[in-house]
């Protein structure tokens, strides 16, 4: 055990300065740790987000730098740009969220959603983020949630959200559809209808699990 002539206490573990005072450690050789060793996903793969980092930077100089001279082709490194922030933010929630999975699914569906309607605004407003993106993202997400349903032994609690998740992604292209918005409707049809027997087969095969646990909340 080490010891700490400065704080006048011993520190077990492998450490060469106090903890403390960050004064050196002075005694018997060092002992192995107490506590495992945490592991972050950031520092475990760390090798991996800095070449990505680089490949960013290298990406978005060479962009804006050949776009500055050529400035007769247009404006065309902001897409590079709005590209490559969009992967950052999409992998930043996809690591901080990854062991809430529903909730990861959800923040996913919003980042694409709010930075495809970025894009579709940006280069002309063209109406392809209501008409194909967003539907089809909340098809894909439903469909996910389906699957892990069944991969993962869920509690009651993660059905009722999932049914609340699946209303809302069916909600918003009916909201599209209610207020003429679309000019192509299948994708946004598609996604409802997914919505529907998505809650159904919910509603339909978990339904005295879901009463109890609804009379359970409401103290019924």
């Amino acid at each position: 055990m080490r010891f700490c002539n400065n704080c006048n206490v011993s520190v077990v573990g492998k450490r060469k300065s106090c903890p403390l005072c960050q004064e050196r450690l002075t005694g018997d050789k060092p002992q192995e740790e107490v506590f495992p060793q945490i592991s972050f996903v950031y520092r475990e793969y760390s090798s991996f987000f800095k070449v990505m980092l680089l490949v960013s930077i290298i990406t978005a100089t060479v962009s804006v730098a050949v776009n500055i001279l050529l400035p007769e082709s247009g404006a065309w490194s902001f897409l590079i740009l709005g590209g490559l922030g969009s992967v950052w933010a999409s992998l930043i929630t996809l690591i901080n969220q990854r062991k809430n999975i529903p909730k990861n699914i959800v923040y996913q569906v919003m980042t694409i959603s709010v930075t495809a309607l970025i894009w579709d605004f940006l280069t002309g407003w063209r109406g392809w983020s209501i008409n194909y993106v967003i539907p089809s993202v909340c098809v894909f997400a439903m469909i996910s949630m389906a699957i892990i349903s069944k991969i993962r032994k869920l509690y009651i609690e993660d059905y009722i959200l999932y049914i609340i998740i699946d209303a809302l992604f069916g909600i918003v292209p009916i909201i599209f559809v209610v207020f003429g918005l679309l000019d192509v409707l299948y994708p946004s049809i598609i996604c409802i209808s997914t919505s529907i027997i998505s809650l159904s087969t919910i509603i339909i095969f978990e339904d005295k699990r879901l009463i109890a646990e609804i009379k359970r909340r409401l103290h019924v």
